[in-house]
C-alpha cells in the first residue's frame, strides 16, 4: 500500500533543527507553539481532560513519514509525534531502515541515549508479527531530566505493528518529542480520566453514592 524512500543522514539532522526561538522542532513543527500557526485536522483525534492530540499537516515533511500529530495543552503543542509509512515486509526492514535513520541522527544531536534496545534486529523475518502481536515497543530514549535541550523534556522511538481491515500486518516507526512539562500533564490527565471513570462507575451502581451532597 505504501513505500518508504531511502534518505540520508543529513536531512533527518535538518528536520531535527531548533525553531527560531530555539525550542525543539522536527518537520517544522515547534513544541510551544500554538496550534493554530500549523494547518490541522478538526476535530481532536482523542482528548484525555485538558490534553488533545491533533493531526497536523507539517511545513517540512518527510516522505519516510505518512502520519503526523500533536498533542495540545490549552492549543500550545506540548508533544509532537510521526509515524513512517506501513512497512509490510516480514523483517520491517524499511522500519528497521527509518529507525537506524533516526537513532544515528539523535544521537549525533542529543549524544548516547539513555535507553537503547540494540536486540531487535534479532528477531529477523518474524520482526513484523512480532511487533504485531506485541502491539509495539519502545527502542530508544533520551529523558533530560538534569538538561533541557532547546526546551525538551524527552524524545523516544516506538516500534509498532498493527493489522488493517483485510486482516495484512505492518510494521512501522514513531517519533515522539515532548516538552519539558508533558509528563507531568499526562499524569494529570490520567488521573482525572480515572477519577470520572471511578465515578462513572459509582453513578451507574448506586446513584446517591456518587453524590457530594451526601
Amino acid at each position: 500500500m505504501k513505500s518508504v524512500c531511502s534518505a540520508v543522514l543529513s536531512s533527518v539532522l535538518l528536520l531535527l533543527s531548533a525553531g527560531a526561538g530555539h525550542a525543539a522542532a522536527v518537520f517544522g513543527v515547534e513544541l510551544g507553539d500554538d496550534i493554530a500557526r500549523y494547518r490541522f485536522e478538526s476535530p481532536a483525534v482523542s482528548e484525555r481532560h485538558e490534553l488533545k492530540m491533533y493531526e497536523v499537516v507539517p511545513p517540512q515533511p518527510d516522505s519516510r513519514f505518512d502520519t503526523y500529530a500533536v498533542d495540545t495543552h490549552h492549543g500550545r503543542i506540548v508533544r509532537i509525534m510521526a509515524s513512517s509509512v506501513d512497512d509490510r515486509t516480514p523483517d520491517a526492514m524499511h522500519t528497521l531502515a527509518v529507525l537506524r535513520d533516526l537513532k544515528q541522527a539523535l544521537m549525533e544531536r542529543y549524544g548516547p541515549p539513555s535507553l537503547a534496545l540494540g536486540e531487535i534486529e534479532d528477531a529477523g523475518d518474524e520482526l513484523r508479527d512480532h511487533l504485531v502481536d506485541e502491539g509495539g515497543m519502545e527502542v530508544l530514549e533520551w529523558d533530560f531530566v538534569q538538561e533541557r535541550p532547546e526546551g525538551l523534556g524527552a524524545v523516544y522511538v516506538f516500534l509498532a505493528g498493527a493489522v488493517d481491515e483485510s486482516g495484512a500486518g505492518a510494521s512501522y516507526c514513531t517519533l515522539y518529542m515532548e516538552s519539558p512539562d508533558y509528563a507531568e500533564l499526562s499524569e494529570e490527565a490520567r488521573l482525572h480520566d480515572e477519577g470520572r471513570e471511578h465515578r462513572d462507575t459509582l453513578t451507574s451502581q448506586d446513584p446517591a453514592a456518587a453524590s457530594p451532597l451526601q
